[in-house]
């Protein structure tokens, strides 16, 4: 199937981050299959029999050739949300963040942050120089792991009193992806809590 919807959003069943593309037997998506399979994952179980299947939301960024170069990849499930951020250059995944499903919201569970040699080469995840891995809870505990992987330890930070209270969000309406492709979404200014 070919690709179908706007230059700025894209819908797909699922994306294979290292080829930038489709998974073979997941192709392109509709918008009105993508918003049905969409308000299926919030807990709309009245469209189980239309709606099934999986849904990743891609940027439609491209590069001077043309190829599509998603800055993000947004997956939707039952449980959640994953948004997966890439380096400009070569693809990469610097962040990936989950948002956990909870009471009818979500919430900013886990965010991982990599570092690589450059960000002009494609790089899988186990080759980042570093990984910092933040999980935190709605009454501020949590922590956060620093990975150097030149060291044998990795080093954790154990918080009880971080500041967390922007890390709800609403499901957004189909369509409203700018809060859940913003990478900072609901951090304090300065950034992760712990970093």
């Amino acid at each position: 199937m070919e690709q179908v919807g706007d230059e700025k959003v894209l819908y797909v069943g699922r994306w294979n981050v290292t080829l930038r593309q489709p998974i073979p037997g997941f192709g392109w998506l509709r918008p009105k299959e993508a918003a049905l399979r969409y308000a299926y994952k919030q807990g709309d179980l009245t469209l189980a029999d239309r709606a099934k299947g999986d849904l990743a939301v891609v940027d439609g960024t491209r590069d001077a050739e043309g190829q599509l170069r998603p800055r993000w990849v947004i997956g939707v499930g039952h449980t959640g949300v994953r948004v997966r951020f890439f380096t400009p250059g070569g693809g990469s995944i610097w962040r990936s963040t989950d948002y956990d499903a909870r009471e009818g919201r979500l919430w900013r569970w886990i965010t991982t942050e990599y570092v690589y040699p450059d960000d002009d080469t494609f790089h899988r995840q186990s080759e980042s120089t570093h990984k910092y891995t933040a999980k935190f809870e709605p009454d501020g505990t949590g922590f956060v792991e620093f990975t150097d992987r030149s060291k044998p330890t990795v080093d954790v930070a154990r918080m009880t009193e971080a500041p967390v209270s922007g890390f709800w969000m609403d499901w957004p309406q189909f369509g409203q992806w700018d809060l859940l492709a913003d990478p900072d979404y609901g951090l304090p200014p300065g950034g992760m809590p712990g970093r």
